[in-house]
């Protein structure tokens, strides 16, 4: 229950409490401000669903702001997180140990009691051929008066989310971040610079709503950005623009790295730059220009030596090498969706996403989310993609 503004609350470490961290302290002695400051203030309450090193530094941007109250849904690494916090080495931050939102939840549905919340921020994967779709995975969260952010990387994520929610106010966030979370270990060596807008900023009439969009921005704004440069916050009035510039990278380097299971610079070596990357790239400057979008001829150059040296393996690739699915439809299939409707020939990109399908498919069947009785599948191949289609798509095997 939230506490009005300028209530003080008294709170007296007993014995009872078990450990410095449950009176608000860290295990250096130095005081926990974030707890103090949510027993004592009523804020906005932000949920952020997902703990990559993109959700992770997006929490605790949010409560070094200190301006709301954070709860973060962690699964693989909650143990970890609830008894021992986030390490963190961070280019902008520090070096910071025994770190946590002021909440920690293992599902959405277990979120529910520190909610309702102002703002839900989704920094997940979007894999609609996975085994939950991202409106389910928020669905127990939402409230009429809850802020949708898709953090997230692709095209045409947002309208599965406004079909589910129309009464909703859906905002995009495009991250440009170098952060990593391994077992609760984060890497941030590139600063959070975050872009937030309205996905509808140009094309809606009601202005209403859009008066509703444009106050929920100005609010997470001033809820995120931290003094001292350690974070960057803009409003991004040109969203559609800046997830096609995005794709410029996801679209072309994580997905060919990813089917050749190397990393950037290792492909740069043997040539890549000019007979795939480079090829690829215009493939995708000519489906954006098809949709209305220009992109800067800049954004080439840029991606194509961001990692000059590095010798690193894109998300995809990673994702790959961990057997876990990869978020292809948003960043590949939803673009040669485009291109296809326009007429945009894609000779290299769409060999690409033919090749992880299967790649994809591969993974599914390990994870034994996909089980094929091979009885279903005899007499002409011709017809093995709709058998598949019938009995097995959008069908798991796999529990949560």
């Amino acid at each position: 229950m939230r506490s009005p503004i300028g209530v003080v609350h008294i709170f007296i470490c007993t014995p009872a409490y078990r450990n410095k961290r449950d009176c608000g302290i860290y295990d250096n002695g130095s005081i926990n401000y974030h707890y103090y400051s949510q027993m004592t203030t009523s804020k906005p309450k932000v949920l952020v669903v997902g703990s990559g090193g993109v959700g992770t530094m997006a929490a605790l941007a949010l409560t070094t702001r200190d301006r709301s109250e954070v709860t973060s849904v962690v699964r693989s690494d909650y143990d970890i997180i609830t008894s021992k916090g986030y390490s963190i080495s961070s280019c902008t931050y520090g070096e910071i140990e025994g770190w946590r939102p002021h909440n920690v939840a293992k599902t959405v549905a277990d979120a529910r009691q520190y909610g309702p919340f102002d703002y839900i921020l989704l920094t997940t994967k979007n894999i609609p051929d996975g085994y939950h779709t991202c409106e389910d995975i928020i669905r127990p969260a939402v409230t009429d008066e809850s802020v949708i952010i898709l953090i997230q990387n692709g095209i045409g994520m947002e309208h599965a989310m406004f079909e589910q929610f129309p009464n909703n106010i859906i905002l995009s966030g495009v991250s440009f971040i170098g952060s990593t979370n391994y077992n609760g270990k984060v890497v941030n060596t590139g600063k959070d610079h975050l872009h937030i807008g309205d996905f509808k900023e140009h094309d809606d009439t009601d202005e209403e709503r859009k008066s509703r969009s444009q106050a929920a921005i100005n609010r997470f704004v001033d809820l995120y950005q931290n003094d001292n440069d350690l974070n960057i916050v803009e409003v991004d009035h040109n969203v559609k623009k800046s997830r096609w510039s995005k794709l410029v990278f996801n679209s072309v380097f994580n997905t060919i790295t990813t089917l050749v299971n190397m990393d950037v610079n290792s492909c740069q070596i043997l040539g890549a730059n000019d007979t795939l990357f480079s090829p690829a790239i215009d493939e995708l400057y000519a489906i954006a220009r098809s949709d209305g979008v220009e992109i800067d001829p800049l954004v080439k150059h840029k991606f194509t030596h961001i990692g000059d040296g590095l010798f690193y393996a894109p998300s995809m690739c990673v994702d790959m090498r961990k057997k876990q699915l990869m978020e292809l439809e948003t960043i590949l299939g939803n673009p040669l969706k485009v291109a296809a409707a326009n007429g945009v020939p894609t000779p290299i990109l769409s060999v690409v996403y033919s090749l992880l399908h299967l790649v994809q498919f591969r993974i599914k069947q390990e994870s034994g989310m996909i089980k094929i009785d091979q009885n279903d599948f005899k007499g002409n191949s011709d017809g093995y993609p709709k058998i598949y289609e019938e009995k097995y798509l959008h069908k798991s095997t796999k529990d949560e």
